[in-house]
């Protein structure tokens, strides 16, 4: 093939004249330019794979490796900057032999040519391990080859295949051999070579191939594997398989550490120690209800890997049990993953959810230590993100504000935290809240004063998205009326939830919602939902319906609105020292005044004993309407 008077595919490219280092990166360039327009062609041509590699190593040899020299050591940014025209055209090039070289296929009719070959860059990313002493000695491990099918109504990515780790990984440009039995052949299982699956194309700036992880399909007993880059070793296991635990074995492959606390397999503080002398630079943890990866550099903040994976477990359970679901699932309910930076713009769910930045310069610096501590260390957003991904019913409005609830769940049921301080700590930091301020800051706003609905505009102005208020009439329920009156639930939205049904509703119909929620809680739950900003459509259709069910008014929610009374504003010093309690370092330089710092800041000077009042007045309408004997008996 001849492009712009190249020779690709069928010989060696030109070669040019190597006098001085810029004439060396002028030739490298325009063979480069040459190849990265057929990128395309190098699943076909065992000579165009050559020469890449060969340029690549040219490029290597002058400049120094991707990520690694001086121009591309920070990354790249997106948008092709001048004078990186070079570093660019590497990037597509070893790009391109990942995307259409390494397939099975080519795996052997390219074996001569692929076998030792790797990128210099993966010293850098995902890190480089020494291949094994010897090649031919077989690592036997055992996996859960099984992803029943999930009960209950749908989560995220239910039926997408479960990641199952080996605990064995490939040193770049390896090619290693997998075995496996009869019951994986043509079943719709395959083996990742690499973790970090996540195409990160979309990001502004480039600190990595943006697909660094090479799937490889089971349509044999015997599988060879490889990645230029190297990488950790992944079953990918598909929905409904039912193998059950199997035994795989690979040839040519290191020892990853690998924490099992599965069902099946338990690793014993004697073998972990053994583990964590292993030079594979990432390191898996898995039970049958979470995983994560982290560098093998912050193995040494570890102080006890058992009760770590025991307190992710707990915290998985409280998921579980909150949203009415088996505390085993068909695959994790979280799944962690350190990456070169996040997979988007801010955070968000995933499997693996990585939203968790390290610098491959300098692996050993561990900025996530809570991974390594346990959830109860964990910023607010890791468990917002699980709920996310939970895909439970909500009230219009509730969509980035009842995701906060896992967190409080997790905290006060699994790790003895009050009330106050879970449902505090679960959104924006602001551990210092109690649930009388979080009433507070609802009885304070014009909504309520003038006995309106949230705001749930999604609009500056909204009452909802990451605040507490949105979600407070969940913290009530379960403050009331126990947890498991939420399990229930959500536990009944399961159970009613068939094959074709829609995925649960974001604006779950009022009535019904309220009536579902008072049947699992045993009691009528119309005053206190309404309290938090969520009104009835029908209220003499929702009273009927909620007396057919047996359910009465609640002296609970009764004495908790009496008590909100206690708790109003009265005059503007009162408002202040609620100011103080939900912004005790102060309000900073307050934005929009639509809401936040900035709504408090236009209301210091203004709120009185009329505000109080009328806030006093909305409260007491409340309970008239619907406690008419006054005692909620």
């Amino acid at each position: 093939m001849k492009i712009n008077g190249f020779i690709l595919g069928i010989g060696l490219l030109i070669s040019f004249p190597m006098v001085g280092t810029a004439t060396q990166s002028e030739g490298l360039l325009k063979q480069a330019d040459a190849m990265q327009r057929n990128l395309d062609q190098l699943g076909k041509n065992e000579s165009a794979v050559a020469e890449a590699f060969e340029l690549i190593g040219q490029y290597d040899e002058i400049d120094g490796p991707l990520f690694m020299n001086d121009a591309t050591r920070k990354g790249l940014p997106r948008n092709p900057k001048v004078g990186l025209e070079l570093d660019y055209a590497m990037l597509a090039i070893q790009q391109g032999l990942i995307d259409y070289t390494y397939t099975a296929e080519n795996l052997k009719k390219f074996h001569r040519t692929l076998d030792g070959a790797a990128f210099e860059s993966s010293a850098y990313f995902p890190g480089a391990v020494e291949p094994p002493d010897d090649s031919s000695e077989v690592q036997q491990v055992r996996i859960n080859a099984s992803q029943p099918t999930a009960w209950g109504s749908p989560v995220s990515g239910q039926e997408n295949p479960a990641r199952r780790p080996t605990g064995c990984y490939l040193a770049p440009g390896s090619i290693a051999l997998l075995r496996v039995p009869e019951a994986l052949i043509n079943k719709g299982y395959s083996v990742r070579v690499g973790a970090h699956s996540w195409d990160l194309k979309k990001k502004p700036s480039i600190k990595r191939l943006d697909r660094v992880s090479i799937v490889y399909p089971i349509t044999e007993r015997d599988t060879l594997i490889a990645n230029p880059l190297g990488g950790g070793i992944y079953i990918e296991v598909p929905y409904e398989a039912d193998a059950g635990i199997v035994t795989i074995a690979f040839k040519n492959v290191v020892r990853a550490p690998f924490y099992s606390a599965r069902s099946f397999d338990r690793t014993s503080s004697n073998d972990w120690k053994k583990k964590q002398q292993f030079d594979a630079p990432w390191s898996d943890f898995e039970s049958d209800k979470f995983m994560m990866q982290v560098p093998t550099a912050w193995l040494d903040q570890i102080e006890d890997p058992e009760q770590l994976m025991i307190d992710w477990d707990k915290a998985m359970d409280a998921v579980s049990e909150l949203f009415g679901y088996p505390l085993v699932r068909p695959k994790s309910v979280l799944y962690l993953q350190v990456d070169a930076m996040m997979r988007g713009n801010a955070n968000f769910p995933g499997y693996p959810q990585s939203n968790y930045p390290y610098n491959p310069h300098n692996p050993e610096q561990c900025r996530h230590q809570w991974m390594l501590k346990g959830p109860q260390f964990a910023n607010w957003t890791v468990l917002h993100e699980v709920g996310h991904s939970q895909f439970f019913s909500k009230f219009r409005g509730e969509i980035e504000a009842l995701v906060n609830l896992p967190h409080v769940a997790v905290m006060n049921r699994k790790f003895g935290w009050s009330l106050d301080e879970a449902y505090g700590s679960s959104v924006n930091n602001m551990k210092h809240l109690t649930l009388d301020d979080v009433a507070a800051m609802w009885m304070v706003t014009e909504n309520f004063r003038t006995g309106n609905e949230m705001n749930h505009s999604n609009r500056p102005g909204d009452e909802f998205k990451y605040q507490h208020r949105g979600y407070g009439k969940y913290v009530e329920i379960a403050n009331l009326f126990g947890w498991d009156a939420l399990g229930r639930f959500w536990h009944a939205d399961n159970e009613r939830w068939q094959p074709g049904d829609k995925v649960p509703q974001n604006n779950d119909p009022v009535d019904d919602r309220i009536l579902r929620l008072s049947k699992a809680a045993g009691a009528d739950l119309t005053p206190l939902i309404h309290f938090w900003g969520i009104q009835p459509e029908n209220p003499k259709a929702l009273a009927k319906a909620i007396k057919k069910e047996g359910l009465e008014p609640s002296k609970k929610i009764y004495d908790r609105l009496q008590h909100y009374k206690t708790v109003i504003p009265m005059d503007n010093a009162a408002f202040r020292k609620h100011t103080k309690a939900v912004y005790p370092k102060g309000l900073g330089k307050p934005k929009n005044p639509l809401y936040g710092t900035g709504w408090y800041e236009v209301w210091l000077p203004k709120y009185d004993e009329a505000e109080g009042q009328a806030a006093q007045t909305a409260l007491q309408q409340i309970i008239d309407q619907y406690f008419k004997t006054g005692t909620g008996e």
